[in-house]
């Protein structure tokens, strides 16, 4: 079936409907600016953000500083994109000209041939991807170190959420996909790994729904060389690679159910991803080549599978 032969109707996902269906923007909060001497020291308050669309599910990309989010966000967008969908920043979801000029700057880095630095384009960005006039679902990008700092290993409670993802992932109904990403020979820590797994468990006993679903996208495999032959990738030994790597992960989504444990022994949709590769050029400067497409046609397979059921 060809990627843009998907056919989705919202109305029939097991998501919790808003109560009044003619309010189509919820109450708008006032954002709150601080002015010092000079007009351009504007401070925008962070958590001011306004989602429109209550139906739409919300894919939370959710992953520590230099894990690549960013990335995977703009190989994904690309390839959907090449594929017939229409891939939109939502210039809504913040009302600030800072934000507003990030969402011009998203669509210019589809084209991208550099490497983007971390989150220094597309913090606090929301993008909607449509297909046949349908939004299929929201692709929430946000600082790393709103989802887990490792130079906070301590901080792993879930009740120190940034106010807006407190807002997005408990008050709204939408149907939550968490892509919970993963990076091949992270160098950190192990102990730093663990209290990363200690975060993901507390999201999942404290913050995840029924409806919602979870992949556990594991990154940069390509630098894993023993995982591949003859140019094909093991995905079996790709997910064992990453159960080794962090330690007690996959136990956190052990299915309980004695019947489907059977056939299912995890809840969780397992995607190794790369987003490109990366040439060091004169003056510093890393040139970026985009992955194939197996990578980005398997992540939204999951994501697509994951709206589904």
């Amino acid at each position: 079936m060809a990627e843009n032969d998907f056919k989705f109707d919202l109305d029939n996902l097991n998501v919790e409907e808003e109560n009044n269906r003619q309010e189509e923007v919820r109450e708008q909060t006032t954002t709150s600016y601080t002015t010092s001497e000079s007009e351009n020291d504007i401070v925008v308050d962070e958590d001011d953000i306004t989602i429109v669309d209550k139906r739409a599910p919300i894919v939370l990309l959710f992953g520590p500083p230099t894990s690549g989010k960013s990335m995977t966000l703009v190989r994904l967008a690309r390839y959907l994109r090449d594929n017939g969908y229409v891939v939109r920043a939502d210039p809504t979801f913040k009302s600030d000209d800072k934000y507003q000029a990030r969402c011009e700057q998203f669509h210019k880095n589809l084209n991208t041939t550099e490497a983007l630095q971390g989150n220094a384009l597309n913090e606090f960005l929301m993008v909607k991807i449509i297909n046949h006039g349908v939004t299929v679902c929201q692709i929430l990008e946000a600082p790393g170190e709103h989802y887990f700092n490792p130079k906070k290993p301590d901080e792993v409670s879930v009740r120190n959420f940034r106010p807006y993802m407190n807002d997005i992932i408990r008050n709204l109904p939408n149907r939550k996909i968490w892509v919970f990403i993963t990076e091949a020979e992270w160098n950190v820590h192990a102990s730093i790994k663990d209290s990363y797994v200690a975060r993901i468990r507390g999201c999942k006993h404290q913050l995840l729904k029924k409806t919602d679903r979870v992949v556990l996208l594991y990154n940069k495999v390509d630098q894993k060389e023993e995982l591949f032959e003859d140019g094909k990738l093991h995905v079996a030994s790709a997910e064992k690679a990453m159960k080794d790597e962090y330690q007690g992960l996959p136990k956190v989504f052990k299915n309980s159910n004695p019947i489907t444990s059977i056939w299912k022994p995890y809840n969780y949709r397992f995607v190794p991803f790369c987003t490109g590769y990366y040439t060091k050029q004169v003056g510093g400067k890393y040139r970026y080549n985009t992955s194939e497409e197996r990578y980005p046609r398997h992540l939204w397979t999951e994501i697509v599978n994951s709206i589904k059921g």
